[in-house]
């Protein structure tokens, strides 16, 4: 997974280059609406820079082991949870985009918008707190956790956190400026590339970082269904009603916001089921990955059409939904991608135990059940089955690791579960 770290700075040096808001100040409002396929590249290339920055990270993480592991565990928790929690605030910028396609005033995106800012705790301490922090903590923390740990030199740590100092500087100025921030980074991680793949740690080294990763991991197998579960349970009124969202606006801020924690979380989980397994298992997680990123990020669309509903009409806030619905590279790349790659991804992960010796059938039958139940059943009460038996697979597969760290690839990894 090492080459996304220098994919992610230059994806995220394209972001910048077609913001066509570089330079301005004060109002931004409007904007959007004069440039409408600039700001949706701009939003979905940002948001997927974020996402990219994801694995690479994890990556760079990879080969510490005692040294350096403090860090390494706050830098990877940063990135698997704050850092994929803040991409998703990408949305935002298309949800103006959708509002002012639809109305010509800006009073009227200016109120709706505000709404939104104003929702309370929910998307506050779930969604903008921990993803602006995760985010920050990630870039800064990562290059310095591998620096202490030598996989990189202080020098290569010391240009990405310029790089990072630059950006959040001049992400907003005129080009070229605007791409002091991505141009240094893409030439740090770039030599981070290089440094991660010739660097060999001691072989008496313990592995603490490793068995941290793989207790978490494995108790996010648990509690990915769990708050999937608890996600679906506290849908109100048990149906997809929008009307409902009004009715009961802390209940659906609660709702969106533990199925986003439900999908957030098998994202370690499906890093942890990744080591040890085999090249089918490696690209299976990697995909499943990045589809869970884009998935568990869709929930902030809840309270984006929330916000819409308590101020429009109900055509005018379905208006702004089927506007957004219009956008192709969102659809594609964040929407589809996302839902299709995480279920089908969950199963293939799950399936690649089995193929590695490291699971019974019976596993991946499991999940897969789930995630059929889950397209089938829709919202209900009976949606509550899907949840059941994805916690009855992954419960098996966190079962099987055992209480103790095999954070190494083993030659020949023993059973998991059944």
């Amino acid at each position: 997974m090492r080459f996304f770290l220098i994919i992610a700075p230059i994806v995220l040096g394209v972001a910048t280059a077609v913001d066509p808001a570089l330079g301005s100040t004060g109002e931004f409002y409007g904007i959007y609406r004069e440039h409408p396929g600039a700001i949706e590249a701009h939003s979905v290339l940002l948001h997927w820079a974020w996402i990219l920055f994801v694995p690479g990270f994890v990556a760079l993480l990879d080969p510490i082991r005692r040294r350096g592991a403090v860090l390494a565990r706050i830098a990877w928790i940063a990135t698997v949870l704050g850092l994929v929690t803040f991409s998703a605030l990408m949305a935002s910028d298309l949800f103006v985009l959708a509002l002012e396609q639809t109305f010509a005033d800006n009073e009227t995106v200016q109120k709706v918008n505000r709404t939104f800012e104003s929702l309370g705790a929910w998307p506050t301490a779930g969604w903008q707190i921990p993803g602006v922090v995760g985010w920050m903590i990630a870039l800064i923390v990562t290059p310095i956790a591998a620096a202490r740990a030598r996989v990189i030199s202080w020098w290569t740590a010391g240009a990405a956190l310029v790089g990072t100092a630059l950006y959040l500087q001049f992400a907003a100025s005129p080009m070229p400026w605007s791409l002091a921030g991505p141009v240094v980074l893409t030439g740090a991680y770039g030599f981070a590339f290089r440094s991660v793949g010739s660097f060999t740690p001691a072989a008496d080294e313990p592995d603490t970082f490793g068995a941290f990763r793989h207790a978490f991991g494995r108790v996010c197998m648990v509690l990915a269904p769990v708050s999937f579960a608890v996600g679906l349970a506290t849908v109100p009124g048990f149906e997809p009603d929008p009307a409902q969202l009004v009715q009961h606006p802390v209940q659906s801020q609660a709702s969106a916001f533990f199925l986003h924690l439900g999908w957030l979380l098998f994202i370690p989980a499906v890093l942890t089921l990744m080591r040890g397994g085999g090249r089918f298992a490696r690209i299976a997680g990697v995909v499943t990955v990045l589809a869970l990123a884009n998935f568990s990020g869709l929930m902030v669309g809840d309270y984006l059409d929330l916000a819409a509903r308590m101020v429009l009409t109900p055509e005018q806030a379905q208006q702004v939904s089927d506007a957004m619905g219009t956008y192709n590279g969102f659809a594609f790349s964040w929407v589809l991608f996302g839902m299709f790659g995480t279920l089908l991804g969950l199963i293939l992960v799950a399936t690649a135990t089995t193929v590695d010796g490291r699971s019974r059938w019976w596993v991946p039958a499991l999940v897969g059940a789930g995630v059929v139940a889950f397209l089938v059943l829709g919202v209900g009460p009976l949606s509550l089955l899907s949840p059941v038996l994805l916690l009855a697979g992954f419960g098996l597969l966190a079962r099987g690791l055992g209480s103790s760290a095999a954070p190494r690839p083993a030659p020949a990894p023993a059973p998991l579960a059944g």
